[in-house]
């Protein structure tokens, strides 16, 4: 009780300690520059949020927030005289005080100096050079050009040019930028070492803002000749050219991270922030519409620094701490826990959990739910996808539906029809299972799959027109999609009876489901689909002509892998992917089940195909070329009883 009792009588001394008014603290009279009480303050200001923190019991943070506050109290004592040790009396009992209350909670903190002991550790943002040797021509515009040039040189962003030298002397609307002799009181070494400017990533080094602030301080003279000082700096330093600002590549996720992407992230920076920073003329030229566009950032250049919340202009953007408005703007400020997700992905290296960072950040949050959702819940989800894609293609035709136990399906056809599409659907749906070795115990495709049924060829081509943006082929009856988020086949309705179902939605039932298995390539599921037709009914007509054209599409190929590599026609390169697969099975059944075994395990399908095969499948179409396979019934030579 006795130690309870004192943890609470330091940390209401803490508390109240953080929440003094550095006006009525008592400091020396020494004549402090402006920024350093600016520094101070941001010293104070971080005391003040381990006090809150540490109040809420996140002692972690609260240490975090008194380990950068420490940072900065030595960096400004150890660039400082001894005219400072009064500003920073106050701050350092605080320090102390934090330090007795965390580490009462088992928290270990860097030692902490006294002021005293740090001042003149470090220079003054880096050594200055002497008095007299800097000059405007060969040292500040070519600085100028290569940090700003791109803002602030060769546009007017925030209303404010220094194009030339008369130009930065006069500084924007606001007022001057730059006092001659008063380094520290100019405001453009100010917002350099706030960490405000410059933009786009890039940074100036203690070095060159030493240099920066002895021009200053030497009187920041011109020193060309007077009718030069409204000269382009472009034209007076022509060599310089604005430094090129950093650019970060895409890191894949290792999947020890805590924070997802996908899952946490995407969906609430495209939701609050795409209306400002989407695809169409986004603000700040920033785009938040894919990952890509995320990392290359806009005018300011990358908004993170992988590893560094602390330094990522997002951050502080939605924190309301990198200058300007905070973000989202017009808009309530995001959760603090979400703002804390953000910080916890970017420390932990900023790194993507989906499979193509060019896709459309809502469409990653939705390809992520839907791999994390139920069968029910991603039924539930394609039925609406279903009803938005009808409305899209037919507009002003009430569909009819029907629903069977693996499939949902909208056509205008007459309900009779739709119940023996679902019918024949749900027959060959079990042989597929069992063609394939799949689960019988689940569902052969997680979330159903709907099949939407046309009565007429136009009525089919519209739906490739609006919902799918391109021209059905003319001799198609049906087609099949797998994307996770939607799985679908659209098709004609059979004239006769003699056009037979069981083997056309056979085709676009195992395509999808082969697809499911994960990142396949479609020549792949094409394969497999046609294929699994083919074991329905080698003799329909289809399958048939499929056999026929095998001749053809090896003899139209350069090389045997140009249907793997996009250089045949579509409908020849969907021939070649099923004679392939069907020699695939021929070659050796069991291999062929392995391989599918290890996509069901999530291998990826290039690593699972060449440890099954021992080859790439561009190596495995020079043996397949050579012996193309095919599944041939009562119309062809032989039914091969391998496969």
């Amino acid at each position: 009780m006795r130690r309870y009792s004192t943890v609470l009588t330091l940390m209401a001394c803490f508390v109240l300690l953080c929440c003094l008014n550095l006006a009525t603290a008592t400091r020396a009279t020494a004549a402090p520059t402006a920024e350093q009480r600016k520094q101070v303050s941001r010293i104070d200001s971080l005391i003040s949020k381990a006090g809150n923190l540490f109040r809420d019991k996140k002692f972690q943070e609260s240490s975090e927030a008194i380990k950068e506050a420490q940072e900065l109290m030595e960096n400004l004592a150890g660039s400082s005289g001894k005219d400072v040790l009064p500003l920073l009396d106050d701050s350092f009992r605080k320090l102390q005080k934090a330090h007795g209350l965390l580490e009462l909670e088992g928290i270990t903190l860097p030692e902490l100096k006294k002021p005293a002991d740090m001042i003149g550790s470090k220079p003054a943002g880096g050594a200055a050079p002497p008095a007299g040797a800097i000059t405007f021509t060969g040292s500040i515009a070519p600085l100028l050009i290569a940090k700003c040039g791109r803002c602030h040189v060769n546009d007017n962003k925030g209303m404010f040019s220094i194009g030339n030298y008369d130009e930065l002397m006069k500084g924007p609307k606001e007022g001057k930028v730059v006092f001659p002799g008063d380094a520290d009181g100019s405001r453009l070494v100010e917002v350099i070492v706030s960490g405000d400017m410059p933009r786009g990533g890039l940074k100036v080094s203690p070095e060159e803002l030493a240099i920066l602030k002895q021009w200053i301080m030497d009187g920041a003279k011109f020193d060309g000749p007077a009718d030069k000082t409204k000269e382009s700096l472009s034209k007076l330093v022509p060599d310089a050219k604005p430094a090129d600002a950093p650019t970060l590549q895409v890191m894949k996720s290792t999947g020890n991270e805590t924070v997802s992407f996908s899952n946490e992230l995407a969906g609430v920076l495209a939701n609050q922030c795409g209306g400002c920073h989407g695809t169409m003329r986004p603000r700040e030229n920033f785009s938040l519409a894919t990952f890509q566009a995320l990392l290359k950032g806009g005018d300011s250049g990358p908004p993170i620094v992988p590893g560094n919340p602390e330094e990522s202009l997002l951050v502080k953007k939605l924190k309301g701490t990198g200058g300007g408005q905070r973000m989202p703007q017009g808009k309530p400020p995001l959760e603090d826990a979400f703002i804390a997700k953000i910080e916890t992905w970017i420390k932990e290296g900023a790194t993507f959990d989906s499979s193509d960072p060019a896709m459309n950040l809502a469409r990653v949050a939705a390809l992520s739910k839907a791999l994390r959702a139920t069968h029910e819940e991603l039924a539930e989800d394609r039925g609406r996808l279903a009803s938005d894609n009808w409305r899209l293609a037919m507009p002003t035709a009430e569909p009819t539906k029907f629903e069977s136990k693996n499939f949902l399906l909208y056509g205008n056809v007459g309900p009779n029809s739709l119940t023996e599409v679902a019918d024949v659907a749900e027959s060959v749906t079990p042989r597929i299972a069992t063609f394939f070795k799949a689960d019988s115990d689940a569902p052969l495709l997680k979330g159903r799959m709907t099949i939407f049924v046309f009565g007429q060829r136009y009525d089919y081509t519209e739906f490739g027109q609006m919902v799918e943006k391109r021209e059905l082929p003319k001799e198609w009856k049906a087609h099949w999609q797998f994307d996770i988020l939607d799985a679908y086949a659209a098709m004609l309705m059979p004239r006769s009876k003699d056009d037979a179902m069981e083997a056309l939605l056979g085709h676009q039932i195992a395509s999808a489901y082969v697809a499911s298995l994960g990142d396949i390539p479609r020549w792949f599921s094409e394969g497999c689909g046609r294929m699994a037709a083919a074991k329905i009914d080698a003799a329909d007509k289809r399958v048939v002509a499929t056999n026929e054209a095998i001749p053809e599409a090896i003899s139209t190929s350069t090389k045997p892998d140009d249907f793997l590599t996009g250089k045949l026609s579509m409908e020849l390169r969907d021939v070649a992917s099923y004679s392939f697969v069907c020699f695939l099975v021929q070659k050796n059944p069991k291999s062929f089940d392995q391989l599918l075994d290890a996509l069901r395990k999530g291998t990826d399908f290039e690593k699972a195909f060449t440890a099954t095969y021992r080859a790439t499948p561009n190596q495995v179409a020079e043996a397949w070329a050579k012996q193309p396979a095919s599944i041939k019934g009562k119309s062809g030579a032989r039914t091969n009883k391998k496969s």
